[in-house]
């Protein structure tokens, strides 16, 4: 460092470092003991006054005991007037190692000096206003009123010795507001430049005091803001939640005998939510129509995410409702239901209408309605027998002069007891055919063969089925 940046560094440490007094209290050693304690020196080694992330750091050997032990005291104890002093002392062997041409004396101490005027000086000034700053700063907190998010704060400088309490207090003050906010964050600005040994007394001790004295404010706040929570489904599920949420969010500032408190508050307030929902609507479920709408209004106004949300004792009851509602609904249609069937005629046309509209109504109830469908299903199922039944006695005979058609334009053509003509296309090929005893048919044409069953006026079982039209 040439001597030019010297008087720079001396010029930055400021007008009021100048009119310091020279009443300097280090013990400034002889030259020579100077000259080797500068020797020690080690580029890159670097020193910070804390482990909090401070921005100050200066060489290592200002802060081994061996300066100390030189110097008379530790490097963080040093004055402004007695950095002046060192600092010309430092400049006086400069000279006299100069004027000796025993440079290799005088070059450490000149690099030494170098360092004193800026970064040592720098960090001094530093923990200086930061020694000035938190005190300051902790009284302006002083009557800031209790809040979760102020908790959080005093909570987290209760750590703030480590790395990882200092960042966590850093995250709290962003949830602060107005001046408090500005007084925290002048706080955390103090404390990053304290020097460790420090931290414990001036802030560690005070902000675990404050955060043992407001648990119970805040437990109080948040215990109260819980019994305002309105009654609501969104409610339900806020707070059903609200247990875990609440630990991720002030676990390391409540403690377990607070949680234990919001905890019942959290309780109470969910089955009084939960006994005011179970009325509301169990007296809407007693308001549904019967009918074949009522299973799908039934589950519009219970769907199943609700039954997670309510307290058990209330989802029970409320399961019960609707299932007796259902089942209400279902008695009420049953009889019309099975005079409908009754009305059916006993014909193609009544099995038709079992199998396209009466079977697909009953699998299109929703999944809710399925314990009660079942006898929907045998009655259909029962007259659908009968009705073929007598379908099937009206059906009875050779197949010989009948002509069957299918949707897809196919044709089945009966000549007489044992020839077939199969129509396809506007093209005609003939075939054979076989009528066995149980009322399968067996059709065989151009070496291919497929097997029909006889219900009523339909022949079923191939790749389509045919439908008597002669």
């Amino acid at each position: 460092m040439t001597r030019s940046t010297h008087l720079a560094a001396v010029l930055i440490l400021g007008a009021s470092w100048l009119a310091t007094p020279a009443n300097a209290q280090l013990t400034l050693p002889d030259c020579e003991a100077l000259a080797g304690w500068a020797t020690g020196y080690q580029r890159g080694a670097q020193w910070r006054p804390n482990e909090i992330g401070t921005q100050s750091a200066i060489p290592s050997l200002y802060a081994a005991p061996a300066t100390a032990q030189l110097l008379g005291k530790p490097v963080i104890d040093w004055s402004e007037a007695e950095v002046r002093a060192l600092f010309q002392h430092m400049q006086g062997c400069e000279r006299q190692f100069a004027q000796a041409r025993q440079f290799d004396k005088r070059n450490p101490i000149d690099t030494m000096r170098g360092w004193l005027g800026t970064n040592v000086a720098a960090m001094l000034r530093n923990i200086a206003a930061a020694r000035e700053a938190v005190p300051q700063a902790l009284a302006a907190l002083e009557p800031a009123p209790a809040s979760p998010q102020l908790l959080q704060l005093w909570s987290a400088l209760s750590r703030a010795t480590s790395q990882q309490g200092f960042n966590a207090a850093s995250q709290a003050s962003g949830q602060l507001q107005g001046d408090v906010q500005v007084q925290a964050r002048a706080l955390l600005a103090g404390v990053r430049n304290l020097p460790q040994a420090e931290i414990g007394p001036a802030v560690v001790e005070k902000a675990s005091a404050r955060a043992g004295a407001m648990r119970g404010a805040v437990r109080d706040q948040i215990v109260a803001e819980i019994g305002a929570v309105p009654a609501s489904a969104q409610s339900l599920q806020a707070l059903a939640a609200a247990p875990q949420a609440l630990r991720q969010r002030y676990g390391a500032a409540l403690g377990p005998e607070e949680f234990r408190a919001i905890d019942q508050a959290i309780a109470s307030r969910r089955t009084a939510i939960g006994d005011d929902a179970e009325k509301e609507i169990v007296a809407q479920l007693a308001a549904v129509t019967p009918g074949p709408q009522a299973f799908a209004e039934i589950d519009r106004q219970v769907p199943e995410p609700l039954f997670r949300i309510l307290p058990p004792a209330n989802a029970e009851k409320v399961r019960a409702a609707a299932d007796a509602q259902r089942k209400a609904a279902a008695d009420a249609i049953f009889t019309t239901f099975q005079r409908e069937l009754s009305g059916l005629p006993q014909t193609q046309d009544g099995i038709d209408r079992i199998d396209g509209e009466i079977k697909p109504a009953l699998a299109a109830w929703p999944q809710s309605a399925a314990p009660y469908r079942q006898r929907f299903a045998e009655a259909a199922d029962s007259r659908r027998t009968a009705i073929l039944a007598v379908v099937d006695r009206a059906e009875r005979g050779s197949l010989r002069g009948r002509t069957y058609e299918s949707q897809a334009g196919l044709a089945l053509e009966f000549v007489d007891r044992t020839r077939v003509f199969f129509k396809t296309g506007g093209q005609t090929a003939g075939g054979t055919y076989t009528e066995e005893r149980d009322g399968r048919v067996t059709v065989t044409v151009n070496n291919q063969s497929m097997v029909l069953t006889r219900e009523g006026r339909v022949l079923t079982g191939g790749p389509t089925d045919f439908r008597r039209t002669k």
